[in-house]
């Protein structure tokens, strides 16, 4: 059989079977939301649904008696619920139903009644009951995120296990503890966490108790998404009079960094839109950093930023399927910048190393379909493969040449010039 080495090349390697195959392991999905995306399986999805299919989504799970309602998936392009359809359907209890991106919600009045948004209302519009971001976070740390972490946690691992995932990166510390996280123990499906810190202060607290000594990366969000209009933006919208939302100021990021060098630890930032990416590559400029660090999506990029960010030698983690997903609205938000956009092939052809994700709930996992778009862009399966098994373990340190001996995935062709759909195999039936 031949078997994909950490150089990048399949070698071959003389077994009882000798068969033709060829053998990597399984694939890591850098950039996710696990126990967000076993919320969407476990939950009904507001995707692709009308107003009155929304209304009888609510009704049906109201019947249930739950303390709280929290469902994701609407978009404008199919309906736009706002506080008054939600107080129409019941104001006895918090309901929050979150955009397809993660980066906006609307809510009813029960929740204005319970939660102090003091210091968020640059965050909420609230006659229509719309929260964006850091408002957004202060209802998880209210209410709570998921509905059950531990019911989520396996019906991600299984979704995700059968597709051929048995590592991940994932971002799951919003209104959970770490001692919530149902993964901490599991030695057959690996997760690498990253620590999500809306400020300086709360690193800190994290720090003092313990996470660093577990985790060994911080999770920032410096902008929104495209969709919601709040990925910042060095151009205004072409749809809209605004730049999208800046999170953070540069002196407090230039503390973030110099913590998590001063720390030895992987800081990803999650950057959509030019302007967040220019922020990044100031403080960069700045501070200078030695280690290995990360920007999440990139999705807007002008060509001199490029150019830094091979300097300062970022990973760029980039989602393929937002091209697809975004082709609804992205015309209307970027007018003529829309050929900065996904810019994916010119990273690659810079040798600036990249990771490749989905970003789940916000898309399904599906490396197979990653691989073949990024082929349509002229990255070849060679390049992205090996970024999709061996790469992260520059991040994660997980020694994925031990694990292929214990899991694998089986091609009965060679991967490099055609890819399809693998056989998985443990230990007991390929060695």
């Amino acid at each position: 059989m031949f078997k994909l080495t950490k150089k990048g090349e399949f070698k071959y390697i003389n077994t009882k079977y000798n068969k033709n195959i060829f053998v990597t392991p399984f694939i890591t999905d850098t950039h996710l939301h696990l126990l967000g995306f076993g919320e969407k399986l476990v939950q009904p999805s507001l995707e692709n649904k009308s107003l009155p299919e929304i209304k009888e989504i609510i009704i049906n799970i109201l019947k249930k008696n739950p303390d709280k309602i929290i469902l994701r998936g609407w978009s404008e392009e199919f309906s736009i619920p706002d506080k008054k359809f939600l107080d129409d359907i019941s104001e006895d209890i918090p309901i929050m139903l979150v955009r397809r991106c993660g980066h906006k919600a609307v809510v009813n009045s029960k929740v204005f009644e319970q939660i102090n948004f003091k210091d968020f209302e640059d965050y909420i519009e609230f006659e229509k009951g719309f929260l964006k971001e850091k408002a957004i976070d202060r209802f998880y740390e209210t209410f709570g995120a998921f509905t059950n972490i531990k019911d989520n946690y396996e019906s991600a691992k299984t979704y995700l296990s059968k597709k051929g995932y048995n590592f991940v990166h994932s971002d799951d510390l919003h209104g959970v503890s770490k001692e919530e996280l149902p993964f901490l123990n599991d030695t057959d499906f690996f997760v690498y966490e990253k620590v999500a810190v809306s400020s300086y202060d709360q690193l800190l607290n994290y720090y003092d108790h313990g996470y660093f000594k577990i985790f060994k990366s911080v999770k920032i969000y410096l902008d929104g998404s495209l969709g919601a209009r709040t990925a910042y933006l060095i151009d205004k919208y072409n749809d809209s009079n605004t730049f999208g939302e800046k999170l953070w100021e540069d002196s407090e990021l230039n503390e973030i960094v110099r913590f998590c060098e001063s720390k030895g630890l992987h800081l990803a930032m999650h950057a959509i839109g030019d302007g967040a990416v220019q922020q990044i590559l100031k403080v960069f400029e700045e501070v200078k950093p030695k280690l290995l660090h990360r920007i999440i999506h990139a999705q807007i990029l002008k060509e001199k930023q490029i150019e830094k960010i091979k300097k300062y030698n970022l990973i760029i983690d980039v989602q393929p399927q937002f091209i697809e997903s975004d082709k609804i609205f992205i015309k209307s938000r970027l007018g003529n910048n829309l050929n900065n956009a996904f810019k994916f092939y010119e990273l690659y052809k810079n040798n600036i190393p990249l990771f490749i994700s989905s970003d789940a709930p916000v898309e399904e996992p599906d490396w197979l379909r990653d691989m073949k778009k990024l082929k349509e862009l002229g990255i070849p399966y060679k390049y992205s493969l090996f970024r999709l098994t061996y790469s992260p373990e520059i991040v994660d340190n997980i020694n994925r040449e031990e694990s292929i001996e214990k899991k694998a995935l089986i091609f009965n062709q060679n991967p490099f010039d055609e890819i399809s759909l693998p056989e998985m195999y443990s230990e007991d039936s390929l060695i």
